[in-house]
């Protein structure tokens, strides 16, 4: 198979996202917003990189089914098909009737977001090594929240499902984009799950690997959000203000941003860079936007209001003098005035994928507040680190939320 030959993909975007709850209560995963683009829109645009035939999409919720068809069923030809049953056994054998007998095929997870160049080099591989089958791997840290592959002479010899990590003898991830021959199905229809079907393969074909040792998130947790952020405004090439946003000439801009069309950035407003602020978002007189802030569509960010190292979903509003760090905030919330959210997570507070940085020759974890969608946080309210505020919740002045992490343990 040469590089023209074209083949099919199919993208898993099913699934509830039950760890990154309460922001996906009424948003589906693949529509959490991330530097302005839905997260599958991410997994698409790698996937614009290879010679295709089509792309089978496996979802499980109306909405992501209408919005890919509506963006992408011009630049790819799509079919969306519903997930039938539960799992990403369940997806892949639904996937299976779109692909013919024999052939093999693209899976690519659909909530990952990494560089385009990813999915063409972990095709290429597939092409040069003439294996039956490639996944692409990733270094990672915390191995109890992901899969990992262990590898012999340039092959996978077995897949692990969220080891223990005392047992792990190996760092490196699944990360979530595979080449696969048809009789992956074979193993599913028996039952296996899909662990155990890649360790069939293995045992059975030759399955090869490629090795990509450039940044990769896996969106699992509310706050790889936060890192999904920081990667992508770090490799911003320069600063884009749209013609139709209206920055303030007494407002100071520094370092690399991207305002979007029809933002607007009030009279001395400082943003320093990166950063981006999205489509119809306003930035209120004197705000401060700093360092990886990704202020989504429709928001307001008050007057005197400080934004930084935050993801801020569409249609939030942040009432003046205001401080959110390090935080994720659903859609459709409204923040009262002088609000604070603390971010320094208490000592021996463990949060997988979240790792300690060095602040003044301390070593600490940063993460700020978790806030769901539809919510109202009455003014001067508290929010300390790593707190959690469920969807549809209707805080009152003063209110004082605690660290709750415990429904991501």
């Amino acid at each position: 198979m040469s590089l023209r030959s074209r083949i099919k993909a199919v993208v898993l975007a099913g699934g509830k996202g039950e760890r990154l709850q309460p922001l996906t209560t009424h948003t589906p995963k693949p529509l959490i917003r991330i530097v302005g683009k839905a997260l599958v829109d991410y997994v698409l645009e790698g996937l614009t990189t290879l010679p295709l035939e089509e792309v089978i999409v496996i979802v499980s919720d109306r909405k992501v089914g209408n919005y890919i068809v509506e963006k992408w069923s011009s630049k790819l030809l799509l079919t969306v098909a519903y997930q039938r049953k539960p799992g990403i056994e369940g997806a892949m054998l639904t996937a299976r009737e779109y692909l013919g007998k024999g052939e093999s095929f693209v899976l690519a997870y659909g909530d990952i977001v990494v560089d385009k160049e990813a999915y063409l080099r972990t095709y290429e591989t597939y092409l040069s090594k003439g294996s039956n089958g490639v996944i692409m791997l990733s270094p990672k840290i915390d191995v109890e929240s992901y899969g990992i592959a262990y590898v012999s002479e340039e092959r996978i010899s077995k897949v692990e499902e969220k080891p223990i990590p005392q047992r792990a003898k190996s760092t490196l991830a699944v990360a979530g984009i595979f080449i696969l021959p048809y009789d992956i199905f074979e193993y599913l229809e028996t039952d296996m799950s899909f662990t155990e079907s890649l360790n069939t393969l293995a045992s059975t074909k030759t399955l090869t690997y490629y090795m990509w040792s450039k940044w990769w998130v896996d969106i699992g947790y509310p706050w790889d959000i936060l890192e999904a952020n920081k990667n992508i405004l770090s490799e911003l090439k320069g600063s884009y203000i749209s013609d139709k946003a209206h920055v303030s000439s007494k407002a100071i801009v520094e370092g690399k941003v991207y305002i979007d069309d029809g933002a607007e950035v009030d009279h001395n407003t400082i943003i320093k860079g990166p950063v981006y602020i999205g489509k119809n978002s306003f930035v209120g007189a004197g705000a401060f936007v700093r360092k990886f802030a990704s202020i989504e569509e429709e928001v307001i960010v008050g007057a005197y209001s400080e934004v930084k190292n935050s993801s801020i979903q569409p249609n939030v509003t942040i009432s003046s003098f205001s401080f959110i760090g390090d935080s994720i905030v659903g859609s459709n919330t409204t923040i009262g005035p002088r609000t604070i959210t603390l971010n320094i997570i208490p000592s021996g507070v463990k949060v997988s994928r979240l790792h300690p940085l060095k602040v003044k020759d301390k070593v600490v974890s940063k993460l700020g507040a978790i806030i769901g969608c539809n919510c109202y946080i009455g003014a001067s309210s508290v929010l300390y680190a790593g707190s959690v505020v469920e969807s549809n919740t209707r805080l009152k002045p003063f209110s004082i939320v605690e660290t709750n992490l415990s429904k991501y343990a």
